[in-house]
């Protein structure tokens, strides 16, 4: 600068232009891409959340699997919006955007009732991690009304149809080359039976294993807990559920599942993701089989499925005695009561008992009812 202005060439515009140049820079402030309080950004802590639990075994995989999808219409709508930021106006909005979907035959009303608790669900875990100072004052009006649906079961003569379905000359003709214990037809009998004689759904077949099964006691029972709830399920073998079961568990060891599919993997089966967290627990394999049995002995147009097998029996449980179809089922006993009582197990054996026999599975009784006329040596 000095030497510009002895040459005469100084200027205040060429004075500005230097001092710039020698001026520090100033340092860019950085914004930072990741907002924790996003939606998308909470979704993904919410689930690692959720996969401790399914770690810990507080949860099944599968309910982890659901809530991924039951959250994909929120991620979509509120994806790039901030939770503290989400009013009221807008729950409303979704709840319209939402119904739209029923109105189109996208998704049913039931549906739409699951993925709105979900969202319920979810923005109560922001709050209680402070993510959210409070929630919208019509959270609660995220919810639908079903009506109640018609419950349908199988009678004797249906279950016995099924039953004499599943034999092996009344297959598809492709089924008489395959053999062993492993095949379609035998894992429908067994399934048509663990459904009647023990409430059992698709996911109690898949994980029951040897151990469970007791064939030396008197009668000869199945103890297990319910996978979805966790509740212990103490049944009663009927006769051909013991002989079946014996032939599934002969040479297998304690650990060692009942049934698997014909290669060996489980009828429910688990995968592992990049991060070595079990994923899967979701199979249609029984209910598909069983939707075809169906369709082929009772008709194309019949809607019942694998589940009427367990309302068939816990209807039958409830009409001997009113709130034994909850010991049947393994549902959880809400009332006080149940802090203070032993369950009814004995009422629950003789409901089994005559039920075998009022389904058509045997033509004598086991003799372990109540009111048994025992015979003095």
């Amino acid at each position: 600068m000095k030497a510009a202005m002895d040459s005469g060439e100084y200027s205040t515009d060429l004075a500005n232009t230097i001092r710039k140049q020698n001026a520090p820079k100033k340092k860019k402030k950085q914004t930072r891409r990741w907002n924790p309080k996003r939606v998308t950004s909470c979704l993904r802590k919410f689930f690692q959340a959720k996969q401790a639990e399914v770690d810990a075994g507080e949860i099944g995989i599968s309910r982890l699997s659901d809530l991924k999808s039951r959250l994909n219409g929120f991620k979509d709508y509120f994806g790039q919006e901030d939770m503290h930021r989400i009013t009221e106006t807008d729950i409303t909005k979704f709840k319209q955007h939402e119904s739209k979907r029923v109105s189109t035959g996208e998704i049913k009303v039931s549906s739409l009732g699951q993925d709105y608790k979900a969202v319920r669900q979810f923005f109560n875990w922001c709050y209680k991690q402070r993510i959210i100072p409070e929630r919208p004052r019509n959270l609660t009006d995220l919810s639908v009304t079903i009506r109640p649906k018609k419950v349908r079961f199988f009678n004797k003569k249906e279950i016995q149809k099924l039953w004499e379905g599943c034999d092996r000359t009344r297959l598809d003709p492709k089924w008489l080359k395959r053999s062993g214990v492993e095949t379609d037809y035998e894992i429908l009998k067994a399934t048509i039976l663990l459904g009647l004689n023990m409430g059992y759904t698709q996911m109690e077949v898949s994980t029951l294993r040897v151990e469970d099964c007791s064939f030396t006691t008197r009668p000869a029972r199945i103890i297990k807990h319910r996978h979805k709830t966790g509740v212990s399920m103490n049944h009663l073998m009927w006769k051909q559920t013991r002989d079946l079961l014996k032939k599934h568990c002969l040479g297998k060891k304690p650990n060692e599942l009942v049934f698997t599919r014909p290669d060996g993997r489980p009828l429910v089966p688990y995968s592992t993701n990049a991060d070595g967290k079990r994923t899967g627990g979701r199979s249609d394999y029984l209910g598909n089989k069983f939707m075809r049995l169906v369709e082929r002995v009772l008709g194309k147009d019949d809607p019942r499925r694998l589940r009427q097998l367990r309302t068939s029996g816990a209807n039958y449980c409830k009409k001997k005695w009113l709130g034994l179809e909850k010991l049947f089922l393994g549902h959880k006993d809400s009332g006080m009561s149940a802090l203070y009582t032993d369950p009814a197990q004995k009422k629950l054996d003789t409901a089994l008992c005559f039920m075998e026999k009022d389904f058509g599975f045997t033509d004598e009784l086991q003799p372990y009812y109540e009111g048994r006329n025992r015979k003095r040596k």
